[in-house]
Formats: C-alpha cells, structure tokens, sequence
C-alpha cells in the first residue's frame, strides 16, 4: 500500500534556542580560567611579535636595536612586557597541566608528560640564563 504523494508542508517549525548570557563563563570558575587562557593566546602572539621587531631591528644593524632598546625602556612598555609576561606565563603552565592529558595516554602516565614538561622549561631556562650571563 503506497501513500499518496502530499505536497510539502508550508508549516515552519521554530528550534528552541535557549538565551545565553553574555556572561555565561563568569558564572563558574573553570570556564572562566578556560576563557582567561583562550585570551592568554593574544599576548603570546603580541610577545611573538614583539620577538619578530627585536630579530628585524638586529638585523638592520647595531644602532637600529639600539634605538628599539631605548623605546622598550619606556614605562609604558615595561608595563606592557609585564603583562604580556604574566599571560605568557599563565599559558604556559596551563598548557604543561593540560599536555598530561592529552599525550599522557601512551607509555607515559599524564603526570609523567607534565613533568618532563617542567623539567624541560626548567633546563632550557637554566641554558639561557648561562647563556645570556
């Protein structure tokens, strides 16, 4: 038995869609550290620029770098620098607490991958440091 066939409905059918606050991430304290780290990425991206400025000033010459160094002096800039610092930092340990997760599923448990993350920033910074003084 075939039904016959009906011309297609004219009837709109409207989702609901629940209203979300603009807010929504303020109202618990993970999606709000979430939120800060996802805005965290704009200042590793700004200090990655600000990287990219210090390497093409050095490869104009001596007195061009100079001249960058005597503008980053400013208060303005330190400031700046500081807070790009501060979320850099934060990205990054966020990001060492999180890479256990994700890569930590194979010969490695999740603790293990977070402390060799730990362990490799500690070195490299420890290299850097005796490197620079």
């Amino acid at each position: 038995m075939s039904t016959p066939n009906r011309p297609p409905s004219t009837e709109v059918t409207k989702t609901y869609r629940r209203p979300i606050p603009n807010t929504w991430w303020l109202k618990k304290r993970s999606t709000l550290l979430f939120m800060i780290r996802e805005w965290s990425s704009v200042f590793v991206a700004l200090y990655a620029l600000c990287l990219l400025g210090q390497l093409c000033a050095l490869s104009k010459g001596a007195e061009s770098y100079n001249a960058l160094l005597a503008k980053s002096l400013s208060g303005a800039s330190l400031v700046l620098h500081l807070v790009m610092g501060v979320f850099v930092l934060y990205h990054m340990v966020t990001w060492f607490k999180i890479s256990g997760r994700i890569f930590g599923s194979g010969p490695l448990s999740p603790g293990a991958v977070t402390a060799i993350n730990y362990v490799v920033w500690v070195a490299a910074s420890i290299g850097v440091f005796y490197w620079i003084f």
